[in-house]
């Protein structure tokens, strides 16, 4: 009776009609077994596991120094545009031209060819000089020529109202309120900037727009 191995495993799957049930159980034991090997070697030095889910024998993680920098812009950093403006808010634009090729020297055209590039753009913005705009309201007055009394036009009330207009009122107001600007912060503010020399605190509306800082 041959007796070999091939032979002997022969045999078995005849008499074992389940055995191929099992092989296949065993290839999936095998895999969670690997699995949960693979797991056992994570923390959060090598995944994205948070440091409180790290196993106890796992590796303290790394704790960088604090850094004694501010958030946000550095000391001396210029301010930027977080974007290139639109063509139809550039008000002014100044052009840069190579005059020579920089390899053979030849003079190059002033006017843009068919297969130059787009130009590099910059941008610069700036304010334009500001003046506040005074209007005047006159109440004149004038002498009868018959009987002499003296008639004055009298500036109407809704107009004395209001020492600071609706403009500077709201720009004021947006300190104030936004930024919590203080009223000898918006009267400096009022002057410096808009060279508008206001007094907060004899201007009713005013005092009553920037609140009560």
């Amino acid at each position: 009776m041959d007796l070999s191995f091939p032979t002997m495993i022969g045999m078995a799957e005849i008499f074992c009609p389940q055995c191929d049930e099992l092989k296949g159980r065993v290839a999936e034991l095998e895999e969670i077994v690997r699995q949960l090997q693979a797991k056992l070697g994570l923390n959060s030095t090598n995944s994205s596991m948070p440091p409180s889910a790290n196993p106890l024998d796992a590796p303290k993680p790394v704790v960088k120094p604090k850094s004694k920098r501010k958030p946000g812009g550095q000391p001396g950093h210029p301010p930027h545009l977080k974007q290139l403006l639109p063509p139809e808010r550039v008000g002014h634009v100044e052009v840069f031209l190579p005059p020579t090729c920089s390899r053979c020297h030849a003079d190059l055209p002033a006017q843009a060819g068919p297969h130059d590039p787009e130009p590099t753009r910059f941008q610069v913005i700036e304010l334009p000089a500001i003046m506040s705009i005074v209007t005047e309201y006159q109440g004149h007055a004038r002498v009868c020529p018959d009987c002499g009394e003296i008639t004055c036009a009298t500036i109407p009330q809704e107009i004395r109202n209001h020492s600071v207009g609706p403009l500077l009122t709201a720009t004021l107001s947006y300190f104030a309120g936004c930024h919590g600007m203080s009223k000898r912060g918006i009267e400096e503010v009022a002057e410096q900037v808009f060279a508008a020399p206001l007094a907060l605190k004899q201007a009713k509306v005013s005092r009553c727009a920037v609140g009560s800082r």
